[in-house]
């Protein structure tokens, strides 16, 4: 079987990326795969050494699509969970590790000086300050 095409897609969900720090990966492969050419693909396509495969094979489950009378199958498939060595990680498919604090000081912070500044507001009630009654109010006391 050409090794292209036995590794279909990798699966990403939250259990997988937990796995991932662990250095397991989840993949769904061809049916007709065996564990040697999913090995012989991973190491190939990722350049990474394989230490064991672990194949689960589901089969579909049958669905009634409403409105006729129809029954379709879907979800069924192959899984494969792979396992490197030690210290090996596929690149590509590893979670971004990135601290808070990193995060943090990469957002710049707006001033509220620059706020004001950027956009003019607009309105009747936006030109009404506190300043501006009260300076009505003095000169209707004169």
């Amino acid at each position: 079987m050409n090794t292209a095409f036995i590794i279909k897609k990798a699966i990403l969900s939250e259990k997988a990326y937990v796995q991932m720090a662990r250095s397991i990966y989840s993949f769904k492969v061809d049916k007709r795969a065996t564990k040697k050419e999913i090995a012989s693909a991973v190491k190939r396509q990722f350049s990474v050494e394989v230490e064991r495969v672990n194949v689960i094979s589901k089969s579909p489950t049958k669905r009634k699509i409403t409105g006729t009378r129809r029954e379709a199958e879907i979800l069924g498939g192959k899984k494969a969970i792979v396992y490197l060595k030690a210290g090996q990680t596929i690149s590509m498919l590893s979670p971004k590790t990135e601290s808070k604090k990193e995060k943090a000081s990469s957002v710049t912070k707006v001033s509220k000086e620059v706020k004001k500044d950027t956009a003019p507001k607009k309105g009747f009630l936006s030109k009404i300050t506190k300043s501006n009654i009260d300076a009505k109010s003095k000169e209707e006391e004169k």
